[in-house]
């Protein structure tokens, strides 16, 4: 029996040689070109296009192929531009303006996103629109809304693997710890492969310190899509559960070259750094935390710590201050003072950076990773183009 792959591999074959017969019938080249694509043959799909839109300049369904294949490839820009184009010239169909915005989606233009798939939302020829909008809708703060969308959807599609997942997603970062291990182990049933259900079960594992439960949730999330900055953030968490600092660091270093806007994940690769004396390294996280959000606490405060550590004592208790300002439960801006007050005892100072991983501070609820759960839910982290898979087929227009 022929797999997957080889029965594409026979269609190209078979519609290469058609084109060859007859070059100048464009149906053909985009065929050859959807096939093309599908294969992950982005080059050789947008060669075949860009010949068949030389001499077919205006054809809707080649230039529909080409928004695809721009935005397979990561060029979202480029897939917006051909996309508005073929919308403004009189091709506006729902499948335009739901990859229309898909593509401004992955260029993280959220609410433009959002304002074309209102308009789509009830159209059969555009179904995944409500599961989308919820992606959006995620990313712009609108949590809430994002739910409603998500169960009207689910309440026409019980068994959508992509919605359940998401909606255990949404449940998570709204702190609904039992709404989200119920969607999303619905969602596994469904699909054992979906990644937001796989990553929600991966962080409810955290939260109760079941560093191997997270830990094969995360690298399998990790295995459908190695470019899953929440997967390598949530697996580099579960390392530093098992103190193995150098490994976590690196993974944790993944994270951020994924999702380099989030701040959740900088604060945790600092304190992982922090933990293995890498203070120096540290200290660079913050900083760069710090140009994504001046306004967030835990940041000033993080910054205090690498002060106390640096003797630059003054500094510390001015940024411990502006901390608590900001928010006075700040995990960091405690752990800081704390340290400052145990200056004196070098040896009491070391002990506590070797235990905070674990162990509450006085006077606290919360240990560090109680405190990393909380704020790395603080923002979604921003999608990138590619994380969740191609676009959708545009051929049926």
């Amino acid at each position: 029996m022929s797999t997957p792959v080889q029965e594409l591999q026979s269609q190209l074959e078979r519609f290469t040689a058609y084109l060859a017969q007859d070059p100048e019938n464009p149906s053909l080249a985009n065929e050859v070109g959807q096939v093309h694509l599908r294969l992950g043959h982005f080059a050789e799909a947008r060669a075949v296009l860009a010949s068949a839109l030389t001499r077919h300049r205006d054809d809707p369904a080649l230039r529909s192929t080409l928004a695809s294949v721009a935005m397979a490839s990561g060029q979202a820009d480029e897939a917006i531009e051909i996309l508005k184009g073929l919308i403004g010239g009189g091709h506006d169909h729902p499948v335009n303006r739901y990859n229309l915005a898909y593509a401004l989606m992955y260029a993280h233009r959220f609410a433009e996103s959002r304002e074309q798939l209102v308009t789509v939302l009830d159209d059969p020829a555009a179904p995944e629109a409500p599961v989308l909008l919820a992606r959006c809708l995620h990313h712009l703060g609108e949590m809430d809304e994002a739910i409603e969308r998500l169960n009207k959807f689910l309440a026409l599609h019980p068994g959508h693997s992509e919605a359940l997942g998401f909606l255990s997603l949404l449940h998570l970062d709204s702190m609904h710890s039992q709404e989200a291990r119920r969607s999303a182990e619905q969602a596994i049933q469904h699909n054992p492969d979906d990644q937001s259900a796989l990553i929600t079960l991966g962080s409810l594992a955290l939260e109760t310190q079941d560093d191997k439960a997270s830990t094969v949730y995360f690298e399998h999330a990790l295995q459908r899509n190695p470019k899953s900055g929440r997967a390598w953030s949530g697996l580099g968490l579960a390392t530093m559960l098992r103190l193995d600092l150098p490994k976590a660091r690196e993974q944790l270093r993944q994270a951020v070259t994924h999702m380099p806007d989030h701040i959740g994940t900088w604060h945790a690769l600092a304190w992982c750094q922090i933990s293995a004396n890498d203070v120096e390294g540290a200290r660079r996280s913050f900083v760069k935390s710090m140009e994504i959000d001046r306004s967030f606490a835990e940041t000033h405060g993080g910054l205090a710590v690498i002060a106390v550590i640096q003797n630059r004592l003054d500094e510390a208790q001015k940024l411990i201050k502006v901390a608590l300002r900001l928010d006075p439960n700040s995990y960091a801006a405690r752990f800081a003072d704390s340290l400052l007050q145990s200056k004196s005892d070098p040896a009491k100072a070391q002990a506590d950076i070797q235990k905070m991983l674990a162990a509450p501070l006085p006077g606290a609820t919360e240990s560090l990773q109680d405190a990393l759960q909380r704020y790395m839910r603080r923002a979604a982290p921003p999608a990138k183009p590619g994380n969740a898979g191609p676009p959708k087929d545009t051929r049926k227009h």
